[in-house]
């Protein structure tokens, strides 16, 4: 195989399962319903004749509610069919092909209401029978379709909320609502290693003490990376040219790749221009050329040393996005500019807990400009401009699910909200100024392109949409079936993506430049695979005391070592190479998972909390077992584990100011090992607190190296009066303080690998204004 060709990593064994035979999700399209009529409830002493029209009128309306959709033309065979749902004796029908004269009918009313004593009480019953079925009816059919009356707000109906409250699906902390496939509701399923860490005694006293140190050192390095931002030099800070054809080289050839945002021809010939005179170059194409370099920073080298100035130039975007006027970036440039600064803010770290929040921004302003809609409905556009509005609609649909599964939101957006095509498989070169309505197919529909990792990410995307719908909106019903279905389905979209990325990597092999490569692939994996994570996490806890949601806990586990294998924690490659001097795709890989944040850090985390619960288990297993047995997979979920904390010590090393996932697998492993030596539940936790003290230790010598690199001076207090601990005050005895603080950092709400919020996690959550906002950028407004 050629050496451009991506590798392929082969689906787990657990994606070849028969899917199961569930019954798919059906859409109703609501009808229009006539009122239910109150001429039904007739008096008893309603004439027969009366009654049996009333009674022919009724079956007919009952057919109606039955059927809400019919067809124009009635066939008498339909006509005849009515009366068969109604329950009970049949009742008169009168004939509908004689035609009376108005005196007639008259005459003959007159004449049964005087025969209709007799019969009166018969009739009566019938006709009531049938007014209780029509209205039991009427209620099904509007539970069913949610009818809303006129003059009716369905938001304002508190009672039919209280009989039936949605579930919960989520977890609140402090300002926040994060859904189910948020990461953080993982941390759940270890309660033995929360409890030993959190918890405050004499023996806890020192690893409290070096984690405190540790934080209030991560606090000075982040202080110390913000500069000040001036409306007046934006875009003045682009570094040398050798630099920067490095880091626009880098971004072309990796995220551009897999979410097609620029024109590559366009982009190259306004870079060249620029070169030639900086001075003269529109803001728009700077602000374009800042956020490539920002997202390229993150693989650049192995220590992401470009950190400081991609953030620097994040914030210059953002800036520039604001100021006034605002309407003026509402074009194709700006909608680029955006979508790159999503995904810039999410992998540098900036502000990436709100992605969710901006990516609803930047799908209100695309459908402000249309590019919900295809270019067909609008105008007489090119193939140029209609295949560009279709590849960024496209981009920005994957973004906003992707920060979706990120924040446990749902991506409140349907199929119904947009009717933009697929773009077509074209290379950047062969859009062309031809109108749209007059292209050709040109070229295999299946080939390699510069679209076709994309395309072939997309062909799963209703089905991802469905899952994250199906975790995330609190009025979802929670069903194993449904979930059982829908990974039925992810796992068929699984195999035909393997098959589908194989394919791609044999035609890059008879390309002359370099399309395809194993970053792409792995990303495309990533974005795919972790649906499996989020659509089993509500289920694995449960799987402890309920062996129905094994299979849970089996496909989350296989779906794991899937992608620790794709982010390459299972087998490690940490090689040196110079910055910027390496094109080797795994490289750039292997620096992204490493230096980025967002969905490159949620990821692996949430790979790492599957293959801990299951490490966990499997010691608890042999532990409770006849003993001597060997304990399959073990030796695998170790390596994993291991892999993990040299990749948290990269990440340290890498700038990484947070370092409570580095405690947490030093826990993990530190507890499995206890408990595979059979000590006792007092060993147990000074175990766990020694490997505490350990982790804190080496994390704050990694510290130390960053701050040093970065040119922050660093002094070692003295004793642990001097540690600056962010408390209130609650008696005299500064070290009882300490000691009544749990390290609550480790509950639910704090476990912040991404520091949101704008709450101090040790202030009793107690506000600190300003604390999350750059105040170089308050101070411009």
């Amino acid at each position: 195989m050629s050496r451009n060709s991506p590798q392929i990593i082969s689906t787990p064994s657990f994606f070849l399962n028969d899917p199961l035979d569930v019954s798919h999700e059906t859409i109703i399209e609501e009808e229009v319903l006539a009122p239910a009529d109150d001429s039904l409830s007739l008096s008893a002493d309603t004439s027969a004749a009366g009654g049996a029209m009333a009674v022919s009128s009724a079956a007919k309306t009952e057919k109606k509610r039955r059927r809400p959709a019919l067809a124009s033309s009635r066939s008498k065979k339909g006509a005849a069919d009515s009366s068969s749902h109604v329950p009970g004796r049949s009742a008169p029908v009168i004939d509908s092909n004689r035609r009376q004269s108005p005196s007639d009918s008259s005459a003959k009313r007159q004449s049964s209401i005087t025969s209709s004593t007799v019969g009166s009480s018969s009739e009566t019953s019938t006709v009531d029978a049938l007014a209780a079925r029509i209205k039991e009816l009427e209620q099904k059919l509007a539970e069913s379709c949610h009818i809303t009356q006129p003059g009716e707000d369905r938001f304002i109906q508190h009672d039919d909320q209280e009989e039936e409250p949605a579930p919960m699906k989520g977890t609140v902390s402090k300002t926040r609502f994060f859904g189910q496939s948020h990461w953080m509701n993982g941390v759940s399923m270890f309660p033995n290693v929360l409890d030993i860490l959190k918890l405050p005694n004499e023996r806890n006293k020192e690893p409290h003490l070096v984690f405190f140190k540790c934080k209030n050192l991560g606090r000075t390095i982040k202080s110390h990376r913000l500069r000040p931002v001036s409306t007046d030099k934006l875009g003045q800070t682009i570094p040398e040219r050798g630099l920067a054809d490095q880091l626009v080289n880098a971004y072309f050839a990796t995220f551009e790749g897999v979410l097609r945002i620029l024109h590559g021809p366009t982009f190259w010939v306004e870079y060249e221009r620029y070169w030639q005179n900086p001075e003269a170059a529109s803001q728009v194409f700077v602000m374009q050329m800042q956020t490539c370099m920002a997202l390229a920073a993150t693989v650049h080298d192995d220590v992401f040393s470009l950190r400081s100035a991609a953030i620097q130039w994040i914030h210059e975007v953002q800036i520039w996005l604001q100021l006034p006027p605002e309407k003026s970036r509402m074009t194709i440039a700006g909608i680029q500019i955006m979508c790159m600064l999503s995904l810039a803010k999410a992998c540098c770290g900036v502000g990436q807990e709100l992605t969710w929040v901006a990516a609803g921004a930047l799908v209100r302003q695309a459908m402000y400009m249309g590019l919900h809609r295809d270019p067909k409905h609008l105008a007489n556009m090119s193939v140029f401009r209609s295949e560009i509005r279709r590849r960024l609609w496209m981009t920005i649909l994957e973004l906003n699910l992707q920060s979706s599964y990120d924040a446990g939101g749902p991506p409140l957006l349907s199929s119904k909200h947009y009717d933009t095509r697929l773009p077509a498989n074209l290379n950047d070169n062969q859009l062309s100024d031809e109108p749209d309505a007059e292209r050709q197919p040109t070229g295999d529909p299946e080939g390699l392109t510069d679209m076709s990792v994309q395309l072939a990410l997309q062909k799963s995307y209703t089905l991802r949409l469905l899952i994250i719908k199906h975790i995330n909106e609190f009025r979802s019903k929670e069903s194993y079936t449904e979930t059982l279905r829908l990974n039925s389905e992810l796992t068929k979209a699984c195999r035909a993506l393997t098959e589908t990325l194989a394919a791609l990597s044999q035609a890059q092999m008879h390309q002359p430049r370099i399309i395809f490569t194993q970053f792409h692939s792995a990303l495309v994996q990533m974005f795919t695979y972790r649906c499996f994570l989020s659509l089993h996490q509500p289920m694995i806890a449960r799987s402890n005391d309920d062996p129905t949601y094994y299979y849970s806990r089996k496909v989350s586990l296989d779906s794991s070592l899937k992608l620790a294998q794709l982010c390459t924690l299972s087998i490690p490659r940490y090689g040196t190479y110079p910055p910027g001097g390496s094109n080797d795709p795994a490289t750039s890989l292997n620096r992204l998972i490493t230096n980025g944040a967002g969905l490159f850090r949620v990821i692996p985390t949430q790979t790492l909390f599957s293959v801990a619960l299951e490490f966990i288990k499997k010691c608890e297993e042999q532990r409770d077992s006849l003993g001597g047995l060997p304990t399959m997979g073990y030796g695998e979920l170790r390596s994993v584990l291991n892999a993990a904390q040299v990749w948290y010590e990269r990440r340290i090393l890498a700038g990484e100011t947070n370092v409570k996932g580095y405690y947490f697998v030093g826990a993990s492993i530190a507890l499995s090992d206890a408990m595979e030596l059979g000590l006792s539940q007092e060993d147990i936790e000074q175990t766990i607190i020694d490997a505490g003290l350990r982790v804190g230790n080496k994390s704050y010598g990694l510290l130390k190296q960053v701050a040093e690199r970065e040119g922050i001076p660093v002094v070692d207090p003295e004793d642990e009066e001097a540690i600056h601990i962010d408390v209130p005050l609650l008696d005299g005895d500064a070290m009882q303080d300490i000691m009544d603080i749990s390290l609550d950092w480790m509950a639910m709400g704090d476990l912040g690998l991404d520091g949101m919020g704008g709450f101090s996690w040790a202030r009793g959550n107690m506000p600190q204004e300003f604390e999350s906002v750059d105040p170089s950028v308050v101070t411009q407004f």
